[in-house]
C-alpha cells in the first residue's frame, strides 16, 4: 500500500472536526482495524506523506505520535515507523484484507447493497431472477418432515443428505448419505474448506479468470494464488495439469460449466488430472459442480475419485434453481466429514429445516423442473447474445455450453472494464468486470460478465441502455 501515491486510501479524513494530525492518525488507525495495514507495514516516512498530504511534517510527526502512544506503531531509529501487534486486547489481522470481488456485493454508505431494492436499476452482475413461486411451497409431507426433525443437525437434515447422495450414485458417482454435509450455498462450502485446510502463504492452484467468490474466500484465507490463464476450448488443461503435479495445498477447479467462460473440460482431461493429483499426494482436489445441472445438451457427470481420495464436490440448488434458496453441499470422503461437521457446526449450528423441506421437495422433482429451466436458460442466453450482436456489434460474445452467464470480450478501443462498469453504474446498469473474476486488476480488463437471467424485456433494455452510453 502506498499512501504517498494514493492517498486517496485515507477517505475523507480532513472532513473531522478534530485537529489535522488527531484526523490523520484516526485514518490510518482505520487502514490498521480494516488489516489493509498488517503488523510490519513500514508507514511513509513522514516527509514524504507531509508532502503527498500538502502537510507540514509536524503534522504527521504528531499523527505518527499518537498512534505510537496507542501501541499502534512502533519507531525505531533509522528503520522508520511500522505497524506492531496492536495495544494489549487487539487481535491483530493475520493477512491484508481484500474487497470483495463482484461490485453488487459493495454496501452502500447506507448499508444496503446499491440499487438492491430499486426497480430502475437493471442489474447484469448476478443471477438473481426469481422462480415459479410454486416450487417454495413444500408440502405436507415436507413441513411435517421439518417439524419431525431436529433443528440442531450441523452436518444437514438427514433425508436431504440422502437425496443428494442418491443423485450422485445416480450420476454414476456412488455416494452414500453420511459422505454429505448440507451448507448455506455453495459460498459456505468453499469458506469451511478454506478455513479447515488453508494457512497464509499455502499454495492454491486454479484457472484465471474464475468465480469471485472462491478467489474472495482463498484471498482471506492469505494463500497465494497460483492462476492458469484460461484458454478457448480448455486448451490450458495441460499447464494446469503439470502445475497440479508440484501439489499445492489446494485444487479448485469447475470442471463442468466453468464460471464466468460457460465451458468445460473434456472427460479425459478431467480423469488425467485426477490421476495426476492422487499420484503426487499432498493435495485437496475440490471439485465445484455448482453450475453442472445447467449444461444446455448434457447430463451432468461428476469426477469419478477413488473411495479414500481427497476430492471433495461441491453443489449448490442456489446456482441450479434459485439464488435465494442458500442450499449447497459438499461432498467429500468419510475421513474429512468429522472435521467438516465440526467446522459446520462452529460457523452457524445448523442450516434452516424449513428450507431443507423445500429442497427435499425440489429433489423429488429435479429432473421435471431442470428440463424446462435448461430450455428457457438456452433460449434467455441466445436472446441476451442477439441483443448484443445487435446494439453493440464490435462486442465478441461466445454462446456457453450452460450455465447462467455470458463472458464477453471488449473490443481494442474504448473503455476497459473497470472504467465501462463505473459508466455503466451512473447510468443504473450493473455488469461484472473481468477484473473482478481475476486474480490481479491487472487481468480481465478486456472482459465482463453478464446474466441472462433477466426477463427477455428488461435484458434488451438494458444493453439499449448501455449502448446509449456511446463508448463502443
Amino acid at each position: 500500500m502506498d499512501l504517498c501515491r494514493n492517498p486517496a486510501l485515507l477517505g475523507d479524513w480532513r472532513a473531522s472536526q478534530a485537529q489535522l494530525y488527531a484526523a490523520l492518525a484516526t485514518a490510518l488507525q482505520g487502514l490498521l482495524l480494516r488489516g489493509e495495514l498488517l503488523p510490519g507495514d513500514r508507514l511513509p516516512p513522514e516527509r514524504a506523506l507531509a508532502a503527498a498530504l500538502g502537510l507540514s511534517r509536524s503534522t504527521v510527526v504528531a499523527a505518527y505520535g499518537r498512534l505510537a502512544e496507542g501501541g499502534w506503531v512502533q519507531a525505531r531509529q533509522g528503520q522508520g515507523t511500522t505497524v506492531s501487534a496492536g495495544p494489549p486486547g487487539h487481535v491483530a489481522r493475520r493477512h491484508r484484507a481484500q474487497p470483495l470481488g463482484n461490485p453488487a456485493l459493495q454496501a452502500s454508505p447506507r448499508g444496503r447493497t446499491e440499487g438492491s431494492a430499486r426497480a430502475d436499476w437493471i442489474d447484469f452482475s448476478l443471477a438473481t431472477a426469481l422462480p415459479d413461486l410454486a416450487w417454495l411451497s413444500p408440502s405436507e409431507a415436507s413441513r411435517q418432515l421439518a417439524l419431525r426433525e431436529s433443528a440442531y443437525q450441523p452436518e444437514g437434515m438427514w433425508p436431504l443428505r440422502e437425496r443428494i447422495a442418491a443423485r450422485y450414485t445416480r450420476q454414476g458417482l456412488a455416494t452414500a448419505a453420511d459422505q454429505i454435509i448440507v451448507c448455506a450455498g455453495a459460498q459456505q462450502a468453499l469458506s469451511l474448506l478454506s478455513q479447515l485446510y488453508l494457512s497464509p502463504g499455502d499454495r492454491v492452484l486454479l484457472e484465471c479468470p474464475n468465480y469471485f467468490g472462491a478467489i474472495d474466500v482463498f484471498r482471506s484465507s492469505g494463500a497465494r494464488l497460483h492462476a492458469v490463464p484460461l484458454q478457448a476450448r480448455c486448451a490450458h488443461a495441460g499447464d494446469f495439469i503439470a502445475a497440479a503435479a508440484s501439489a499445492p495445498k489446494l485444487i479448485y477447479l469447475c470442471p463442468q460449466l466453468h464460471n464466468p467462460s460457460g465451458q468445460s473440460w473434456p472427460a479425459s482431461r478431467s480423469q488425467e488430472l485426477l490421476r495426476t493429483v492422487q499420484r503426487a499426494g499432498g493435495s485437496l482436489l475440490v471439485i465445484d459442480d455448482s453450475l453442472a445441472e445447467l449444461h444446455f445438451s448434457a447430463e451432468a457427470r461428476p469426477l469419478k475419485p477413488a473411495p479414500d481420495a481427497a476430492v471433495v464436490h461441491i453443489g449448490s440448488l442456489s446456482k441450479t434453481l434459485w439464488a435465494g434458496l442458500r442450499i449447497g453441499w459438499l461432498r467429500a470422503p468419510r475421513a474429512l466429514i468429522e472435521p467438516l461437521r465440526h467446522a459446520k457446526a462452529c460457523a452457524d449450528i445448523a442450516s434452516s429445516s424449513l428450507s431443507a423441506a423445500i429442497a427435499c421437495d425440489l429433489f423429488d422433482r429435479m429432473d421435471r423442473l431442470l428440463q424446462p429451466r435448461r430450455a428457457s436458460l438456452q433460449h434467455q442466453a441466445q436472446h441476451l447474445q442477439a441483443a448484443l450482436h445487435s446494439h453493440l456489434r464490435s462486442w465478441t460474445v461466445k454462446a456457453p455450453e450452460g450455465g447462467l452467464f455470458l463472458w464477453a470480450q471488449l473490443p481494442a478501443h474504448g473503455p476497459r472494464a473497470d472504467a465501462l462498469c463505473e459508466a455503466a453504474r451512473r447510468a443504473q446498469l450493473r455488469l461484472t468486470p473481468g477484473t473482478a473474476m481475476s486474480v490481479s486488476a491487472e487481468r480481465g480488463q478486456d472482459r465482463v460478465r453478464l446474466a441472462f437471467t433477466l426477463p427477455e424485456a428488461q435484458a434488451l433494455a438494458g444493453v439499449q441502455r448501455l449502448a446509449a452510453l456511446g463508448l463502443y
